[in-house]
């Protein structure tokens, strides 16, 4: 029984964190429009990738109130990125159901101007919906997150962005404007497909394959699944097979 606890234990936490090798991996990235006008603290945005991948970085539009192009540059900015599974729209109020995704000091490179942000990491699961929530917690008059006013999705064959708020000071708590379109790029890894036909499974253990890793099965349903190939097979399917375990994720302050 230890053992199959054991496992299932390990089946379980893999599932939640599905991640890729990267020996076949692709890189893209997807730009907005960096010719906007509006800013606050920070914004929010729906991100919903075709196949699965790993966003790696970003480029956001940092910069002050003026109207001239580059200006505010030179200032360092404090950028926190959070996530959730699901979209963001309707839980900007409140950090309950988000993830510290990183934090960065970086030195923005003025309105209307490409600034790196090097917060990257989260693993994204193809056809899934992820809301994004980056803020500016050294927001001030010379130090925004610059967003277009656009209700309009923009994507390419890999990912889409979807508008989300430009949202005030602090993060969770302050005014809200919307539809705000993310202004800045979003770069990523794309990892090839395994499903359980190209590990070569066929009949009951393609099946049961299937019901773990590709059928959507939550909570007691899946868990039948997993003892069941457990007991069987005394190993574990690909998409739960034991992960290199990563650091601790931090909470958004309450």
């Amino acid at each position: 029984m230890k053992f199959l606890d054991m496992c299932k234990a390990v089946a379980l936490i893999a599932l939640l964190s599905l991640s890729a090798a990267p020996a076949l991996a692709q890189s893209g990235s997807l730009t907005t429009t960096y010719d906007v006008f509006n800013s606050r603290a920070g914004v929010t945005l729906d991100v919903t990738p075709s196949s699965n991948m790993t966003i790696d970085s970003f480029d956001m539009n940092i910069g002050d109130r003026s109207s001239t192009v580059g200006s505010g540059a030179g200032l360092p900015a404090n950028v926190a990125v959070y996530w959730r599974a699901g979209t963001a729209a309707g839980f900007s109020n409140s950090s309950t159901g988000w993830t510290l995704l990183g934090k960065a000091t970086v030195v923005s490179q003025g309105r209307n101007l490409a600034t790196h942000l090097p917060i990257g990491g989260l693993a994204l699961v193809g056809g899934q919906t992820y809301g994004l929530y980056i803020d500016v917690e050294n927001f001030s008059e010379d130090v925004r997150a610059r967003v277009f006013a656009s209700p309009t999705p923009v994507s390419n064959a890999d990912i889409t962005i979807s508008p989300g708020e430009n949202k005030g000071s602090p993060a969770f708590s302050s005014e809200t404007f919307a539809p705000s379109l993310f202004s800045g790029a979003v770069y990523y890894t794309k990892v090839p497909a395994t499903t359980c036909a190209s590990e070569g499974y066929t009949g009951t253990k393609l099946t049961w394959c299937k019901n773990i890793c590709e059928n959507g099965l939550t909570g007691a349903t899946l868990d039948i699944w997993i003892h069941r190939w457990i007991n069987r097979y005394r190993d574990l399917p690909y998409c739960a097979r034991e992960k290199e375990e990563g650091p601790p994720q931090e909470q958004p302050p309450a």
